[in-house]
């Protein structure tokens, strides 16, 4: 291509060359909004689920703490019961002992 001729089709191509029309803009600003609408849906289901999940986990915990607190009163109850039976199996001893003397 000579010269010339570049030039003619850059001049050609130039006049194609126009801003977006009104309706084009419109439809993509429009198209836009749509995606950040659905997003922002998507990051609410999100933290519903979070709020959801946490709850579920402070539920869980606190079963869990009340399980340790019953499972340690009920370790204290049975360490003194044991106590106790130390107690009477030796005053029965005794007593045997004395029986047997």
């Amino acid at each position: 291509m000579n010269v010339m001729s570049k030039v003619d089709l850059i001049e050609a191509v130039k006049p194609d060359i126009a801003p977006f029309e009104d309706q084009v803009h419109t439809l993509m600003l429009d198209s836009v909004s749509k995606i950040a609408d659905q997003w922002i849906e998507q990051l609410k289901v999100l933290r519903e689920n979070t709020v959801a999940l946490e709850n579920h986990i402070l539920a869980s915990v606190a079963k869990t703490k009340g399980d340790i607190s019953a499972l340690h009163e009920l370790g204290t109850q049975v360490a003194a019961e044991a106590r106790r039976g130390q107690e009477v199996c030796r005053q029965l001893s005794d007593s045997v002992g004395k029986i047997a003397s």
